[in-house]
């Protein structure tokens, strides 16, 4: 005897049901506006992976498949896939954000990016937002639960592929430090040979032998060293005068006896040396009766009102606080900083006779005499900013609404896009000024002269960075 099926079948249609929401992957006939986003990294453009052949397959793409799509915008990054803290890809994002692209298109998904959380967080946020992203060479159909799960997985070979990557890379650097290659730029007084290993240049590594030897008598310092190769006519590999820290980082570092070094490992390196390794120790320990100990105690710490601040009249580069014994100064730092082409270099002024200059000017200070009349028409501006901001807020909900109304069938498509474009005009519209704090800074300005004499020195270094940074 048959036993009967225990499952209920259909009985009939219900009369009001909760269809499911349609995904803007499913609209394939609205036209969209589109920016194509290329991407390389330094690594594969010196392998031939170019922009323009990326560039010249999207547009191909989008002229046989996507027609009736227009192309807004061409954003490229010459960037690692691993972070979307990419300028193109920033400017692609808030093209989105602001309604002026409402697709994107990529060659391949790992163009997109590597980085398996951005992929599938960027695709929901682009989704929600009625956004589409299409791949010239990776075909998915994100209409079906199929072409989603290709992309899933698709998305986690490209992480997997540069966390491979690094390791690769780890690799590779270890292999080569092991055959006795460095993995950095060649650091003074090497060039690198045919066979590509380190060469010695001779005149550099002359210098060289010579900055180690006056080093290690224990009667020079890293600043005195720097100015014998400067007025020796050498120049750091970029090209820049030589500072105590690029003389320090001369001074400590192994390459210059023969070894290589891989984070804090060293190895043989197949270079020859330009130093021996007593004369490199001997330098090191010179080094260390240089040093001096931190005090135990604490000192008194001064703020520097211009710290930061005060600049170059002629280079525009920051002038630097040094305090001293009887005098602090504000001092131009060109030269300590490797560069020779400020005429001021090395000049400087008392901090004293700096900060009352100031003082007298922040004292001096007034507002004119129609001021509040602007305070006013600012606070109109405020008022017509707030209720700006309150009609862009009932617009966007009113355009969620639709989304919804549109998701359950209630609307058909034509009643649709012609609503939401309509919101989407009103939305350009309606332009926010930007905020202002005129109206608290104008009170506080007029003030600042009855304030400044009072104020403590921390306070007025607080003043003058808001004032003047």
């Amino acid at each position: 005897m048959t036993q009967k099926s225990l499952i209920p079948k259909p009985v009939g249609k219900a009369h009001r049901g909760r269809s499911r929401p349609r995904t803007p992957y499913e609209d394939k006939e609205t036209p969209r506006r589109a920016v194509i986003y290329l991407r390389v990294s330094s690594e594969e453009q010196e392998k031939g992976h170019s922009l323009e052949a990326q560039e010249r397959e999207c547009r191909e793409f989008l002229r046989r498949e996507k027609p009736s799509w227009t192309i807004v915008d061409v954003c490229q990054d010459v960037h690692s896939g691993k972070t979307d803290r990419r300028p193109g890809f920033q400017k692609m994002m808030n093209m989105i954000y602001e309604g002026k692209a409402d697709a994107i298109v990529a060659h391949h998904l790992d163009r997109f990016s590597r980085n398996l959380h951005d992929i599938l967080t960027y695709f929901k946020t682009l989704e929600e937002m009625n956004v589409v992203m299409v791949f010239a060479k990776d075909r998915f159909d994100f209409s079906t639960e199929e072409g989603r799960l290709q992309f899933h997985v698709l998305a986690v070979f490209a992480d997997w592929y540069l966390q491979n990557l690094a390791r690769e890379t780890r690799k590779g650097k270890l292999a080569r430090v092991l055959k006795g290659l460095p993995n950095n730029r060649l650091p003074f007084g090497y060039i690198k040979g045919p066979d590509g290993i380190a060469k010695i240049v001779p005149e550099e590594a002359e210098v060289i032998r010579q900055a180690f030897e006056l080093y290690a008598t224990g009667n020079y310092t890293d600043a005195q060293i720097a100015d014998f190769l400067n007025k020796a006519g050498f120049r750091t590999r970029r090209g820049r005068l030589w500072s105590k820290d690029t003389v320090r980082d001369l001074l400590q570092n192994e390459f210059y006896i023969g070894l290589v070094k891989y984070y804090k490992e060293l190895y043989p390196g197949k270079h020859e040396p330009i130093i021996s390794k007593e004369l490199f120790e001997k330098v090191q320990q010179v080094r260390q009766t240089h040093y001096r100990k931190p005090k135990v105690y604490s000192t008194t710490v001064r703020p520097y009102l211009l710290s930061g601040i005060a600049c170059c009249a002629q280079c525009g580069r920051t002038l630097r606080a040094q305090g001293g014994k009887r005098y602090s100064y504000y001092r131009e730092m060109s030269r300590a900083r490797g560069f020779d082409d400020c005429p001021h270099a090395g000049k400087s002024i008392q901090v004293k006779v700096a900060e009352e200059q100031l003082g007298r000017i922040m004292m001096a200070f007034s507002l004119p005499p129609d001021w509040q009349e602007e305070i006013r028409q600012v606070l109109e501006q405020e008022d017509r900013r707030k209720a700006i901001l309150g009609e862009r807020k009932r617009l966007q909900e009113k355009l969620r609404r639709l989304g919804r109304l549109y998701a359950d069938g209630a609307i058909d498509d034509l009643e649709y896009q012609t609503e939401r474009d309509e919101i989407k005009r009103r939305l350009e519209e309606l332009v926010v000024p930007e905020p202002s704090g005129t109206v608290e800074a104008g009170f506080q300005l007029e003030t600042l002269g009855d304030v400044w004499p009072y104020a403590t020195p921390w306070e007025k270094k607080e003043i003058c960075r808001l004032m003047l940074k």
